[in-house]
C-alpha cells in the first residue's frame, strides 16, 4: 500500500511557487531549478544577516554557556574562563592572522585555537604552550575532533594521540577535505 502511495505523489505535478512562473515540476519540489537556486541564494543571505544580528548572537551565546554548564567539565571551564587562556588564545589567533592552519581559510565567526595534543593529555603547563596550539577554522575543528574520538577508542588510543604532530594533521585535514 505504501508503494502504491509512493508512486502516485512521484506522478503528480504543480507549476512552480514562483508567481508568473508556470514551469510543471513534481509535488516534492516547491520551485523549477531556475527559481530554486534564486530561493535558496536568499534563503543563505536572510540565514547569514540573522546569526549577524543582536538576537542571534544573544542566542549563540546562551548556547555557549548553557554548554558549559551542562556537558563541559568543570575543569575545562575553568581553563577555558582563566585569563592565562584568554591571553595565550588572542596571541595564538593574531600569530596565526586569524587564518586555518590546514586549509587556508579566513577566520571570522569566532575564535577556534586548538590543542594539537588534547589539551586532557597534556600537562597544566604544556596546555598553555603556544606551539602546542593553533587556529583552525569551524569545518576543520569539526573533522579534526571526530578524528580524536575515533583514535582514543583504539586500543593505546590516547598514546598514539600524544605522538601526533601538527604536520601529521595538517596532511591528514587536507586528505579529508579533497576527499569530501
Amino acid at each position: 500500500m505504501t508503494s502504491r502511495r509512493r508512486n502516485r505523489s512521484q506522478n503528480i505535478w504543480h507549476e512552480c511557487g514562483e508567481p508568473l512562473c508556470h514551469v510543471i515540476i513534481p509535488v516534492n519540489e516547491r520551485h523549477c531549478p531556475a527559481h530554486k537556486e534564486q530561493h535558496d541564494d536568499e534563503w543563505q543571505r536572510k540565514k547569514n544577516e540573522y546569526r549577524k544580528s543582536k538576537l542571534g548572537q544573544m542566542l549563540k551565546a546562551q548556547k555557549a554557556k548553557q554548554y558549559d554548564q551542562t556537558e563541559r567539565d568543570p575543569e575545562a571551564v575553568e581553563f577555558y574562563h582563566s585569563k592565562q587562556w584568554q591571553s595565550v588564545r588572542d596571541y595564538v589567533y593574531s600569530r596565526d592572522m586569524a587564518t586555518c592552519q590546514s586549509c587556508g581559510n579566513v577566520v571570522q565567526d569566532r575564535k577556534i585555537i586548538d590543542h594539537i595534543i588534547p589539551r586532557r593529555l597534556c600537562s597544566a603547563q604544556e596546555a598553555l604552550d603556544s606551539s602546542n596550539l593553533w587556529t583552525l577554522c569551524y569545518k576543520c575543528h569539526y573533522r579534526k575532533t571526530k578524528l580524536e574520538q575515533i583514535i582514543s577508542k583504539e586500543q593505546n588510543g590516547d598514546i598514539i594521540l600524544a605522538h601526533l604532530d601538527r604536520a601529521w594533521w595538517t596532511k591528514v585535514l587536507r586528505e579529508k577535505k579533497e576527499v569530501k
